[in-house]
C-alpha cells in the first residue's frame, strides 16, 4: 500500500484524482496543504497524514468508501503511478 506521502506527493504532481465507494460515490481527491481532500457530490473528507488509511478521519468523519470501494484512492494511483 502506497503511503500517505507517496499519494500526496503524486497528487500534488499529476492534479486530482478520483475513487469510487462500494455505494457508487464518487470522490475527486486533491493534495492540498499538506492534506489529502476528497469531495463527493456535496462536502469534502480531509485526511491528514496521521488518520490515513483508517475509515474515521481525525475530525470524525467517515473516510472509508475512498479505502475500500471498488477503484480505490490505491487503485487510482496503481493505475496512475
Amino acid at each position: 500500500m502506497p503511503t500517505f506521502s507517496q499519494v500526496y506527493d503524486f497528487l500534488k504532481m499529476k492534479g486530482p484524482g478520483k475513487a469510487l465507494s462500494s455505494k457508487g460515490t464518487e470522490y475527486r481527491i486533491e493534495a492540498k496543504n499538506h492534506k489529502i481532500v476528497a469531495f463527493p457530490k456535496s462536502g469534502r473528507i480531509t485526511i491528514h497524514e496521521d488518520c490515513w488509511g483508517k475509515n474515521i478521519t481525525c475530525q470524525g468523519t467517515r473516510a472509508g468508501g475512498i479505502y475500500n470501494g471498488p477503484y480505490s484512492i490505491y487503485d487510482w494511483y496503481r493505475d496512475n503511478y
